[in-house]
């Protein structure tokens, strides 16, 4: 199937060239299909599509061009250009009604190996790769949900008490009820809160939840596989609490580190030992908190991560696929911070501020990593 796009429209409008009655043209053959209006999404908001069409190199990349009309299929785009700005959303029924048609859009499209149960009763928002949302539960409780992370609240929330699911990294500022604390339920950790800020991390598939509190009082309790509770963790502002997690991990150990002095550890057993491998959780006191915030401002911080573990979050706050055709590139570090950075132009600064020498190429939303045949003089 041929896209017929203006490829020389928009040339000339990137160039800064194109007429009046030409941008019409190109107006018009946007507005023909929602198909043409993901493709001149896609284009005028990608700087290496851009790359592509001033170079005028767009018959040269046919192959490439066939593979986005497939990933462009109006159903599979359209929760990404709902959310594609940061949205701020009511809890009206009206917000509720278009969240639950959006989000059954977005996991039907998504995950078609997997078909969605949808649970009755329920309003699920969703937040894609590459975007940031923010949401405003009925009791007027705020929360930021970080790119690739799902909330999920019942449609009694709020009536005799509050309770929300979380997937992935959300922010919370908690509107106080002393007669009915906040709660949010993850896999492994149940949070609770009355009147409270902090940020919490618990991604689907990574080894560590962290919990940080930023002010206010909040508990944490864990749960094995069986759902047998451990002892309730009390948080202090400026506290964190990581749950390293094994697959095969019921035994749950607390190690409670100073930052004043790593070196004494306190441990004491909250769950009886199931299995030999272990699960501990980690109480870090005096962090500094304004690190867990900065996601929701549009900043992405990162500190002597290794590239393997640096591409899983890339590939969220981005929306691009990361292939390492060297394993060796997965254990170089790197320290910085981005923030109004495209991807294209976060991978250069990578390549340019590591020690060791490699290459990347950017094929539309997919980035190819390899050594480089002539080392950096100051790799090991």
């Amino acid at each position: 199937m041929a896209l017929n796009i203006p490829w020389n429209l928009f040339n000339r409008l990137f160039n800064g060239e194109i007429t009046e009655s030409e941008s019409g043209e190109l107006r018009s053959w946007r507005d023909l299909s929602e198909l043409n209006r993901n493709i001149y999404d896609e284009i005028t908001e990608d700087e290496n599509l851009k790359k592509i069409v001033l170079s005028r190199r767009w018959e040269d990349s046919a192959g490439e061009w066939e593979k986005l009309l497939t990933r462009l299929k109006p159903a599979e785009r359209k929760i990404t250009i709902t959310f594609r700005k940061f949205y701020l959303i009511a809890g009206s029924a009206a917000a509720v009604f278009i969240l639950l048609i959006a989000g059954s859009l977005f996991l039907y499209s998504s995950a078609n190996k997997h078909k969605p149960e949808v649970a009755e009763g329920y309003t699920t928002i969703i937040s894609p790769r590459g975007q940031r949302t923010k949401v405003i539960l009925p009791d007027q409780t705020n929360v930021w949900l970080n790119s690739e992370s799902t909330l999920r609240y019942p449609a009694t929330y709020n009536q005799k008490d509050r309770e929300v699911h979380l997937e992935g990294e959300g922010f919370f500022e908690v509107s106080r009820d002393k007669q009915k604390p906040f709660f949010v339920q993850t896999e492994e950790l149940k949070i609770k809160v009355y009147g409270t800020s902090f940020n919490l991390k618990a991604f689907p598939g990574e080894k560590n939840i962290e919990a940080t509190l930023i002010e206010g009082k909040m508990s944490v309790t864990p749960f094995d596989s069986s759902g047998v509770a451990g002892k309730e963790i009390f948080l202090k502002p400026k506290e964190k609490l990581i749950y390293q997690k094994n697959a095969e991990g019921l035994r749950i150990t607390k190690d409670l580190l100073s930052v004043a002095d790593t070196n004494k550890t306190n441990t004491s057993k909250i769950l009886p030992a199931k299995k030999k491998t272990e699960v501990k959780i980690v109480l870090e006191k005096d962090v500094n908190t304004s690190k867990d915030m900065l996601w929701k401002e549009g900043k992405l911080i990162f500190n002597n991560e290794t590239f393997g573990e640096l591409s899983v979050r890339l590939e969220r706050w981005y929306d691009v696929k990361i292939h390492f055709q060297d394993e060796e590139i997965k254990k170089y570090k790197f320290t910085g911070e981005f923030s109004k950075e495209t991807a294209d132009q976060a991978m250069e600064a990578l390549k340019i501020s590591s020690r060791h020498s490699y290459e990347y190429k950017m094929i539309f939303r997919d980035i190819y990593l390899r050594r480089s045949s002539n080392r950096n003089i100051f790799s090991n």
